[in-house]
């Protein structure tokens, strides 16, 4: 795989702010094109690849998002926001089985985090 230089580095992290922010604004499907262009530009981020799946979900292209969260998740197997953003995905296609085991690696990284505390109790009321 060739190098990601520091210059295709600072615009993969312009383009993420930017998703980001379009994100904030519900914008979803041109977050979703700022998002995929940071993850060219840097495929080794794997907050992009976690942008990625979530502008994914909340457009419905829930297989799509598993896969960027996965990706996500290889490149960092302990980023708590992607392994919540799994199990997010996970519960909304019914498979609780695999949102808890998700939901659960996010709290045994971070037991605090309120997002997965939250999902997990929604989850378990399944």
């Amino acid at each position: 795989m060739e190098e990601t230089s520091d210059a295709q580095r600072k615009q993969a992290l312009f383009w993420l702010d930017y998703s980001q922010q379009l994100s904030n604004s519900i914008r979803y499907a041109e977050a979703l094109t700022a998002a995929q262009r940071s993850v060219r530009l840097d495929p080794a981020n794997a907050e992009a690849w976690y942008a990625r799946g979530t502008c994914q979900a909340m457009l419905a292209h829930y297989e799509e998002a598993l896969a960027d969260f996965d990706q996500a998740l290889q490149l960092n197997a302990d980023y708590v926001a992607a392994w919540d953003g799994k199990a997010w995905v996970e519960g909304i296609l019914g498979h609780k089985e695999a949102a808890l085991v998700a939901v659960n690696k996010a709290l045994e990284i971070e037991p605090d985090y309120r997002e997965a505390k939250h999902r997990k109790k929604r989850l378990e009321a399944l």
